[in-house]
């Protein structure tokens, strides 16, 4: 799905059935970075590529959207917004990506990380949406899930649109595969990535 190469257990709806609040106060601080993620894409890379800038400030209004509705589920269900645990998943990506010693610039590495989270994420709400016994929550998982894969779309469409489809995609191949190395090894549990 959405070029992942290895697809997350579905055992992993188990682990998050048992700490739902666990999942959603992770998933809440997982919409606030993305938000923060496109506001610093726009303040690193706005001057050099204007075309961006719309569609990443469009993205981090709807991000922080996210955020503010998760965490509104959260609190209904009695459950504390907590400290936010290292996302070992982002940071190996960002790891891969720039500490491969390529000459790929470091934009279309971060539109092609960027995509692969998005890709992860859509991927993951899919099977909630598929699995969790909330009725309330598996819709509320399979709005999220259509909102994750036009993220997907609209980064790599920028990194296609700013390098190259053929340059893009193939720089994707690589990062897929080593994306599905790191999924592999990350332990299931009540984390949207881990």
């Amino acid at each position: 799905m959405l070029g992942l190469l290895h697809p997350t257990d579905p055992v992993w709806v188990e682990q998050v059935e048992g700490d739902l609040d666990g999942l959603l106060s992770d998933h809440a601080h997982c919409e606030m970075k993305a938000a923060q993620s496109a506001l610093s894409l726009v303040g690193g890379y706005g001057a050099d590529v204007p075309e961006l800038v719309d569609p990443l400030m469009a993205l981090a209004r709807e991000e922080a959207e996210h955020f503010a509705e998760v965490h509104k589920r959260l609190l209904q269900r009695g459950g504390a917004f907590q400290r936010p645990a290292t996302d070992d998943y982002v940071t190996s990506l960002r790891k891969i990506a720039r500490g491969d010693g390529s000459n790929t610039p470091a934009l279309l590495d971060r539109f092609l990380v960027a995509s692969l989270v998005e890709a992860r994420s859509c991927e993951r709400f899919k099977l909630l949406s598929e699995r969790l016994k909330s009725e309330d929550l598996r819709n509320f998982y399979r709005d999220l899930m259509v909102s994750e894969a036009r993220h997907f779309r609209l980064f790599t469409g920028l990194a296609e649109n700013c390098f190259g489809v053929e340059d893009a995609r193939s720089r994707l191949g690589t990062l897929a595969a080593r994306e599905a190395a790191i999924a592999g090894k990350l332990p299931l549990g009540p984390k949207v990535h881990g």
